[in-house]
């Protein structure tokens, strides 16, 4: 896996902010995000389309990659979420639905059959609530 930058989440989404602020791209709706943030996500997933590997190199991937994840940023401005606690909550979350002990070593079938069984406890829980 490649090294990544040590930049934080406050200081990539001030680069965004500022970004837009100089241009007046400053105030979309949420709703004009979503559909954006969407699209560029099917523009990235377009580079897989007919095979496993993307067409195209490394670069236009990681633009399409940068233009979803600006668009996420620029979102979680607008509606007053910190995504670096949305992260970490989400995962929290995810933990307690998908615990680790019941997927770490499990490959192909296994893998697929301990998921749907957590998203059914999962769905029923939900129910029972």
């Amino acid at each position: 896996m490649k090294q990544q930058q040590d930049d934080t989440f406050a200081e990539i989404s001030h680069i965004v902010w500022q970004h837009l602020v100089d241009r007046d791209w400053d105030d979309p709706s949420p709703r004009s995000l979503a559909i954006s943030l969407s699209l560029e996500a099917n523009e990235l997933l377009e580079h897989y389309q007919w095979s496993d590997k993307p067409v195209g190199d490394k670069e236009a991937v990681a633009e399409e990659l940068a233009d979803v994840l600006i668009y996420a940023l620029q979102y979680a401005q607008v509606m007053g979420i910190d995504p670096a606690s949305a992260i970490r909550d989400k995962l929290e979350k995810s933990a307690q639905k998908y615990p680790a002990e019941k997927f770490k070593g499990k490959h192909g079938e296994d893998r697929s059959k301990a998921w749907l069984e957590a998203k059914l406890k999962h769905r029923d829980n939900k129910k029972t609530l």
